[in-house]
């Protein structure tokens, strides 16, 4: 048995949720779409998939599930007639562009009896993984403190311009992974943000966050980082609790290429192209989403948890415009 699936959305992941699902060897990719007519012709011929021109006449064949790739602020309508049209839904991160639309969704779903996965990667990389492990209660103790670190380069900011913002693009991963390690809700915020590069986004946000049982947040967003960052990306994560503590540095990836010009680093987790084929949390991720619905178990995440992260961003735009801390509202 293979899931018939389609792909709405071929920008730099949709592609490769593409070419993933077409290498699968319990998936048949049906079909793919985007509103760039080349993109669609050139991943359709890459992946020998159908090439449409609308995405709702994709969701009208005979896919059995959908995965949307698309700029949050395009997911509302999609995610809704995709739910509508009965699919199983793949949707990436973040669920929505704020919790108005995230909980109409959610509602979608539930409403026509399917089911969804938010495509939140770090549930599926091996090192933030193993630090939820390490942060069990019996392990831990209580959580004392957290810290979350995720810094880019400019250019992103750039490219996405107003399409996305600091918050959902990227920081959805973390306030996801800090419910979800911490074991608890954040339930205040207070958030500072400065804009002076011109990107149409946030260039840097730093916030302090409370959670219901106690614990106190760090965040740390910057999209201010130089092109020339190694890799385009840094990352760090820290959970201390009365027992233990738990620290990533993703600073760099273990891997580097050196010339007489400079030193430049690779990807060994999160989508590297091994042996002519996407590798890593992404493929794993999309793995879990194929194996899982032809099984009929549950998702590593259910969509009702991945709903928990919107409402904590939009606290945290309100306290980064407004200047105040904002409790969050659910």
């Amino acid at each position: 048995m293979k899931l018939r699936i389609g792909v709405i959305g071929l920008g730099f992941f949709g592609s490769r949720h593409a070419r993933v699902f077409s290498d699968h060897l319990s998936a048949e990719l049906v079909g793919v779409t985007d509103l760039d007519s080349a993109r669609t012709a050139e991943v359709a011929a890459l992946t020998g998939a159908k090439p449409y021109a609308d995405y709702k006449d994709l969701l009208a064949s005979d896919i059995e599930a959908v995965s949307i790739c698309l700029p949050d602020r395009q997911h509302e309508e999609v995610a809704i007639a995709a739910a509508e049209a009965g699919k199983t839904i793949l949707l990436e991160k973040p669920l929505a562009h704020n919790a108005d639309a995230a909980r109409r969704i959610v509602e979608a779903v539930d409403a026509n009896g399917g089911r969804m996965m938010v495509g939140h990667i770090l549930r599926h990389d091996l090192r933030y993984v193993q630090v939820y492990e390490a942060a069990a209660p019996e392990k831990l103790g209580e959580p004392i403190h957290l810290r979350a670190k995720r810094n880019g380069v400019r250019s992103t900011a750039r490219r996405l311009g107003a399409s996305s913002s600091i918050l959902f693009y990227m920081g959805v991963h973390d306030v996801d992974a800090m419910q979800w390690i911490a074991r608890s809700r954040i339930t205040r915020v207070y958030a500072q943000k400065r804009e002076i590069l011109g990107t149409g986004n946030e260039d840097v946000l730093y916030a302090m966050l409370s959670f219901a049982n106690g614990a106190i947040g760090i965040l740390d967003y910057s999209w201010a980082w130089p092109d020339g960052l190694m890799n385009g990306f840094r990352s760090a994560f820290e959970i201390v609790g009365t027992r233990s503590a738990a620290e990533l540095d993703v600073a760099d990836q273990g891997l580097y290429f050196v010339d007489d010009a400079t030193t430049t680093g690779g990807d060994t987790h999160l989508w590297p192209e091994i042996n002519g084929r996407v590798a890593g949390a992404l493929a794993d991720e999309l793995d879990h989403f194929v194996k899982a619905t032809l099984r009929g178990v549950p998702y590593v995440q259910h969509h009702h948890e991945a709903l928990d992260a919107i409402p904590v961003l939009d606290a945290l735009a309100e306290s980064a415009s407004t200047g105040v801390p904002v409790e969050v509202l659910r």
